[in-house]
């Protein structure tokens, strides 16, 4: 009797990814995501996620002001073989300050929007930045109406974690004493 073994899989560092995209392996290059050495199709995005992103843009570099860079869908590269695209980062400083994509060290919040993802990113996503020491990440979710921050990372979980709805606000720890609404980042 022969003992049964699960098929290998290729984990793919920040380079190798890089190289396939540059290669044209992927095709037309989908949108992906690079998370722990995995490569992730992201789903098309509906019109309630897209204007959730316009908005939450709009939010976070008007409350971070001209010392933060507010970053959106752009790749952030992390030392887990990772490199998401969080729907908004924010980062200390000018574009021009990253001649790189910004690291776990430079990246301050991540967001991401949650619609048909929520699972992936209060599961997957939530222990790749904790693992990573991003000190604070947002989850919007767009069908409860409500903001999960969640900040303290420890190993792969954050050990805080405070939900508002859309009548609060929320500070980000880069800039206390901003105060983003949760109903300025939601669709109508």
């Amino acid at each position: 009797m022969s003992a049964t073994k699960e098929p290998a899989t290729w984990h793919w560092t920040r380079e190798t990814y890089h190289q396939a995209v540059e290669l044209g392996l992927f095709g037309e290059t989908p949108r992906l995501e690079l998370i722990r050495g995995e490569i992730y199709l992201k789903p098309p995005m509906n019109r309630p996620h897209a204007t959730s992103v316009s908005k939450s843009l709009s939010a976070v570099t008007q409350a971070m002001g001209d010392d933060f860079t507010v970053l959106c869908q752009l790749p952030i590269g992390l030392s887990t073989d990772g490199e998401p695209e969080p729907d908004i980062s924010v980062v200390a400083g000018e574009p021009d300050d990253y001649p790189e994509h910004p690291t776990e060290e430079q990246v301050l919040l991540v967001m991401e929007i949650s619609d048909s993802t929520l699972a992936f990113d209060k599961e997957t996503k939530s222990e790749t930045y904790a693992e990573a020491e991003i000190k604070e990440y947002w989850i919007l979710d767009i069908n409860a109406r409500t903001l999960e921050v969640r900040r303290e990372p420890r190993g792969k979980a954050y050990r805080s974690s405070r939900l508002y709805d859309e009548s609060e606000s929320a500070s980000p720890l880069a800039k206390p004493d901003a105060q983003i609404s949760v109903a300025a980042l939601l669709p109508k």
